[in-house]
């Protein structure tokens, strides 16, 4: 396949990457995570390894990634500022980014195995750690233990939303603790009644 050979940049600067090499990784990218709803917040490596070998030039895994994180960024100045997407190769740009980083889409029906390991953290309106939310990781961990998929998921969800989730838990346990008190009231007042007026347990 050809690409565009690279230009000049508009501050005179050599490009590495031609508006051509642009639109084939964004294509790559979405391909590669089309069974995940946006906005993706890691790429694999095995993904830029695609990306890569789809490009007739051959880039090093720091200048692909290098580049994914500068379009996801024109990508976030776009969204904010509409006035800077000037040209038909901005607008093409936008539209193929907006499938992969924007915050509103349809979402996807299937759900397969995520990035493999060593998938780099691309940012985005997930959270970075999950140790904000201990009861709801907890739970998941309880159910989930031989799978960390839900992990990289959890990531993706708004922080607000996971925040709601694990007081749900927490609201869960205190409700908990206070039938496990109940119970024991209950099962202690029942020894009074049965053993009070009867001795002790042997019926002496």
């Amino acid at each position: 396949m050809s690409t565009t050979p690279p230009s000049t940049a508009p501050n005179g600067r050599s490009r590495v990457f031609s508006e051509s090499d642009e639109i084939q990784i964004l294509k790559c990218l979405i391909r590669a995570t089309k069974s995940i709803p946006p906005p993706i917040t890691t790429v694999g490596t095995s993904t830029i390894n695609r990306i890569i070998k789809r490009l007739d030039h051959r880039f090093t895994v720091s200048q692909i990634t290098d580049k994914i994180r500068r379009l996801r960024d024109k990508h976030h100045n776009h969204a904010r500022n509409r006035a800077l997407v000037r040209n038909h190769h901005d607008r093409r740009i936008f539209k193929l980014s907006k499938r992969i980083w924007g915050k509103k889409a349809t979402p996807r029906k299937k759900n397969n195995k995520s990035e493999d390991q060593g998938a780099i953290e691309m940012g985005g309106d997930g959270v970075e750690k999950l140790d904000k939310f201990p009861y709801l990781v907890a739970e998941f961990s309880k159910v989930l233990p031989e799978n960390e998929v839900w992990k990289q998921k959890m990531k993706r969800v708004e922080e607000e939303k996971l925040r709601k989730m694990d007081q749900e838990w927490v609201m869960l346990k205190v409700e908990e603790a206070k039938l496990v008190a109940k119970k024991a009231e209950l099962i202690q007042q029942q020894i009074m009644e049965v053993m009070g007026g009867n001795g002790s347990a042997n019926g002496v």
